[in-house]
């Protein structure tokens, strides 16, 4: 389904140079806004059918807490600005979490802004993204690196969902018109070392324990027939994307 839906006349799509928004610039035909070319996108354009915004500033320490509000805070109330038909927000299932974070505020703070100021906007709250534009983590550390050093304990949780299956997910979401706030989460957590021992690896783990909220996916499944699959499931299906 990847590319071959139209989701409108004219897209935009934040967060261009890495992660889900450099995926989904990457296939499907918009306009990708970077930090390079932000001014001269919002100068050269004033409507968008549809504006997918993925680009968020995800410091968890920083003592430069303006530029965090630049980031997710300021430019998601511009973005509500421009005129356009359908506002889709990529959140986080991180707003779950009983601990407060900067992460978690700022994601809630940019959710309250889009369910006020953008017209039709969709939520869309996930898990842990992977796929061929994923940052460096510790996912990836698993699968590639020979005994990898982890910070994070070998209790701690994932869930994990594919970059293709977002946007998947944004593409019917667009042609049915769905509002609101979606989950999209896989159908099962794994703890990270049972996805080492599944893909026999040695891996010396740190003392963080890192808890994902278990959150039931099965009013998605009816929509989106890829919210069967379990995390450890969307993981074999990225290493055999990353084959071909």
């Amino acid at each position: 389904m990847t590319g071959t839906m139209p989701l409108g006349n004219s897209v935009l799509v934040t967060g261009g140079n890495s992660g889900l928004g450099k995926y989904i610039a990457s296939n499907i035909n918009c306009v990708a806004l970077t930090r390079e070319n932000a001014e001269s996108v919002f100068k050269r354009h004033n409507h968008f059918d549809l504006i997918i915004h993925c680009a968020f500033n995800a410091s968890k320490k920083t003592n430069d807490y303006y530029k965090v509000l630049q980031d997710n805070i300021f430019l998601t109330k511009r973005l509500c600005s421009l005129s356009h038909n359908k506002f889709v927000f990529l959140s986080s299932i991180d707003v779950y979490r009983k601990e407060d974070s900067l992460y978690k505020t700022t994601k809630l703070m940019a959710e309250s802004i889009v369910k006020e100021e953008a017209t039709n906007p969709l939520i869309v709250r996930t898990s842990a993204i992977v796929g061929p534009t994923m940052r460096t983590n510790s996912l990836l550390r698993i699968l590639d690196d020979d005994s990898p050093d982890l910070s994070l304990s070998e209790n701690s949780t994932f869930n994990y969902v594919l970059q293709s299956d977002i946007l998947s997910m944004i593409q019917v979401s667009a042609k049915n018109k769905y509002s609101g706030i979606i989950d999209f989460v896989a159908s099962k957590n794994i703890r990270l070392k049972d996805l080492a021992t599944h893909f026999s690896k040695t891996v010396n783990f740190g003392d963080y324990f890192y808890e994902t909220p278990i959150i039931s996916n099965r009013h998605l499944q009816e929509k989106f027939p890829t919210a069967w699959y379990t995390s450890l499931g969307n993981i074999e299906r990225f290493m055999k994307e990353r084959t071909k």
